[in-house]
């Protein structure tokens, strides 16, 4: 492939150089390949959209160009994922107190998506500071149904494998009311109205001057 972005075009492996003496050749026992690569953005490689058939085949330009949007089309797709996947990283900030403990602010909804960016960060981060405890600030919460109810549950259960206790702050009262209808487990979570209140039940006393 010339430089590496032009596609790879094997009209018989059988015959090729390249692939003549391979023991996938001898397996298919011949064909052809059309391999376009697919790149980011900043020119990172992700990997190659390739095209086999069981028989020798002339790939006309027009194959060529098709190959070569679809690896484009592609690597915007990727481009987006790997753009939302930062954006999601950015929206997750985990904010130290101390050396054991840190609050973790959660704005929007808690969807399954979102729990699994939740559950990666909250752990990554734990592990990293060596947390004893992390505080979910649910302040900011739109709402809350059974499926953000049983995510966070499951965040705390994963949390407490690494010994880690997840506290939760800030849930409104109409929030309250939705959060035990949604589920019955949420009295496995430590709960308290305010950062103040959770700061107290870890054992720190806010001083006023």
């Amino acid at each position: 492939m010339k430089g590496g972005r032009e596609p790879l075009i094997i009209d018989d492996l059988a015959t090729h150089d390249s692939t003549k003496d391979m023991e996938v050749t001898k397996n298919l026992g011949g064909g052809s390949l059309i391999g376009a690569p697919i790149y980011y953005r900043n020119g990172d490689n992700y990997g190659t959209l390739c095209g086999l058939d069981l028989k020798p085949f002339h790939y006309t330009q027009d194959h060529i160009d098709l190959f070569k949007a679809m690896a484009n089309l592609l690597g915007n797709v990727l481009e987006l994922e790997r753009a939302n996947t930062e954006i999601e990283s950015l929206s997750v900030p985990v904010v130290p107190i101390s050396e054991e403990v840190a609050i973790l602010p959660i704005i929007g909804d808690v969807n399954e998506i979102r729990t699994e960016r939740l559950m990666e960060r909250a752990l990554a981060e734990s592990a990293k500071n060596q947390l004893d405890y992390l505080i979910f600030d649910l302040s900011g919460l739109v709402n809350i149904h059974t499926e953000s109810a049983t995510n966070l549950l499951k965040i705390g259960q994963s949390l407490k494998l690494i010994g880690v206790q997840m506290i939760v702050t800030g849930i409104r009262p109409e929030l309250a009311i939705k959060a035990v209808h949604a589920t019955s487990d949420f009295d496995q979570i430590v709960v308290k109205s305010n950062l103040q209140q959770a700061l107290n039940w870890i054992g720190y006393e806010l001083i006023k001057h």
